[in-house]
């Protein structure tokens, strides 16, 4: 019996699960001080997010096992390299994406943000809290996911396989502390918490005739450290964000596990009014 139907659709289907991660909602990529009431702030942020277990095994054995699957010679070992690699980037495939936030000061030290960029939705209210020279907050994210940013090198993949009705949504709680100097410079650090709860319908039946509909939850968890340059109004800004992934999914009957640890670093510019 040919292995290549096998290791085409478990490599391809979890291959193209990785591309609709989350790379533009990990950030905050702002002060930990909240909005005055009636202060305005818009920001247009850059992110990365590089998935460190999942590049080393990408480059190391997916690609050599997707060009075995295609010439149609994959041997079982390079089924098991297809199958492990793929679980390993399921969580959030490296990837790059930009978001534009629209944040205002309700008062009584709250603010409430509107995210937008590759297919996120999200809304984030903040409270605030004064420390004498440090400002601390806590807050919530709600986002909506469409999974709109994938990944120029998984075209081969996604030539094979359809995803579908995609739906995800992402949940954040997160807490940072901050200082600020003057007009110039702001430094913050924090933790934060996302779950995610996901369905997404994969078409394999270019290559073994099987449909499948994924349902998974899947957990990050860490802090990030961030700060900005700049004078009165516009700020430079950069941050790091470093999370620990888990979770699981079944793809066609079989159990993938997507622990891992995601490193994301983000940077743009950062406008108060």
């Amino acid at each position: 019996m040919s292995t290549r139907p096998i290791a085409g659709s478990l490599a391809a289907c979890l291959l193209s699960l990785s591309a609709l991660g989350c790379a533009v909602n990990v950030s905050e990529a702002r002060s930990a001080r909240v909005l005055r009431g009636g202060e305005i702030q818009v920001s247009e942020v850059n992110n990365v997010v590089v998935p460190t277990r999942a590049v080393s095994h990408f480059v190391s054995n997916v690609q050599p096992s997707i060009d075995a699957a295609k010439n149609g010679s994959v041997t079982d070992e390079e089924r098991d390299k297809l199958v492990g690699a793929a679980t390993a980037i399921a969580l959030t495939g490296p990837g790059f994406g930009v978001h534009t936030d629209i944040g205002v000061g309700l008062g009584y030290r709250y603010d409430l943000q509107a995210r937008l960029g590759n297919g996120i939705y999200a809304l984030s209210l903040r409270r605030g809290f004064d420390l004498g020279t440090w400002q601390a907050a806590i807050g919530t994210r709600a986002a909506y996911n469409s999974g709109a940013a994938f990944l120029e090198y998984l075209d081969d993949v996604a030539e094979i396989i359809e995803v579908s009705d995609m739906k995800r949504f992402d949940g954040q709680l997160f807490a940072q502390v901050g200082k600020e100097w003057g007009e110039w410079g702001k430094l913050w650090f924090g933790a934060k918490g996302i779950w995610s709860p996901l369905k997404v319908q994969v078409d394999a039946r270019k290559v073994n005739g099987g449909v499948d509909t994924v349902h998974t939850t899947l957990w990050q968890g860490g802090g990030f450290v961030g700060g900005a340059l700049g004078y009165r109004w516009i700020h430079f800004v950069a941050e790091l964000t470093v999370l620990g992934a888990s979770g699981k999914a079944t793809v066609f009957g079989r159990d993938y596990d997507l622990s891992g640890v995601v490193v994301a670093p983000s940077w743009g510019l950062m406008g108060t009014f």
